[in-house]
């Protein structure tokens, strides 16, 4: 009988140690981790315990793990991984990590996020009755994820009708010319001067779509019993234009020292009157200073006090000996001229 007492009490204090119902023990975390990637410490641990990691695996390419730990929870062991670093962590009550980087945040919702803001009659800023008088439901809108009921239960089915203002969350201006329309069915209406805008549609279900110029893209989720109004708070959308930085050879007086050096264009050629076929380059080569010709009929050269035969003429890295063309039929494009009575040429096409 003593010995059936004692094995009755070991039991008893042996259920009294077991986690209770609706808890569940939390698993431990053991491991040598060095110099480990923290990805692929994540996949250690989530293989431990029974969390999940949630992070952006580009912000934490360069956070490495070095942590030898033994039978530890999951919340020691991310407070040792990350106290030397920049991020931060949260557990939710669903075993869901969060890593980031900046302010410590609270991934429990807050008791009242379902439900709608409601306008009191001194914040309301329209010329019709407010809600306590007229019976209707009014409401703020700033986010696209709740859903908004419009109408009270008890009323009857049809066609009801949405009115109200989209303006800018931060200034409070009305959003001119923004479009909110249902795709199923699919109607919509335009925000008018003031930004308001009235839209009859069947009772039921919608996901509204907002458009306009210069706000975000977003949405409002509405459930439609009878008439009401939502007032539509929406952000400012700021396009950041790329730099555009435009320049013209401010380095070739660094990086080349060359003096004396001319350059002709195809649009400066082509400025240059011609008697028949193209531009003749020779002859456009005379309007440059210290360039000077032999003579009227002749097509010779004098480069800065050079003599005829003291010039250097290339087409295409070859010597051309004998330059002289017909009315200019043959374009030769210059490549560069340099040093005195130097003359170099490349063929255009």
């Amino acid at each position: 009988m003593k010995h059936a007492y004692s094995l009755f009490l070991l039991v008893f204090f042996a259920l009294l140690s077991l986690p209770g119902r609706g808890q569940q023990a939390e698993k431990l975390v053991s491991g040598n981790f060095s110099h480990l990637p923290f990805e692929q410490f994540a996949s250690q641990v989530e293989a431990q315990a029974a969390v999940r990691f949630y992070f952006d695996p580009a912000a934490v390419d360069s956070l490495f793990v070095t942590l030898q730990v033994q039978q530890q929870p999951v919340r020691a062991v991310l407070q040792q991984a990350l106290q030397n670093s920049k991020f931060r962590f949260a557990i939710d009550d669903e075993n869901r990590v969060f890593v980031f980087s900046g302010a410590a945040i609270d991934p429990a919702l807050a008791a009242d996020f379902y439900t709608p803001r409601a306008v009191t009659s001194s914040a309301a800023a329209s010329d019709e009755p407010v809600a306590a008088e007229t019976g209707r439901s009014r409401y703020v809108s700033a986010s696209e994820y709740k859903v908004y009921e419009i109408g009270g239960a008890g009323s009857g089915a049809g066609k009801v009708t949405l009115a109200g203002h989209i303006r800018e969350q931060k200034s409070g201006e009305p959003v001119i010319g923004a479009s909110i329309y249902s795709e199923s069915p699919n109607i919509g209406a335009s925000t008018d001067q003031f930004g308001y805008y009235s839209l009859t549609l069947p009772a039921g279900r919608y996901d509204l779509k907002i458009r306009g110029v210069g706000i975000k893209n977003t949405k409002r989720q509405v459930v439609l019993r009878g008439d009401g109004k939502l007032e539509i708070e929406v952000e400012e959308d700021i396009v950041q234009l790329k730099e555009v930085v435009i320049e013209a050879e401010k380095d070739k007086n660094v990086s080349g020292m060359q003096m004396g050096l001319e350059k002709l264009d195809i649009k400066t050629m082509r400025q240059v009157p011609t008697a028949f076929g193209e531009t003749d380059i020779l002859r456009v080569i005379l309007t440059l200073p210290g360039v000077k010709s032999v003579g009227e009929g002749s097509t010779g050269l004098n480069v800065r006090g050079g003599a005829t035969d003291q010039n250097l003429i290339l087409f295409n890295d070859a010597t051309i000996y004998n330059p002289s063309h017909l009315f200019g039929f043959f374009r030769l494009q210059p490549r560069h001229s340099a040093g005195r009575g130097a003359v170099q040429e490349r063929h255009s096409g």
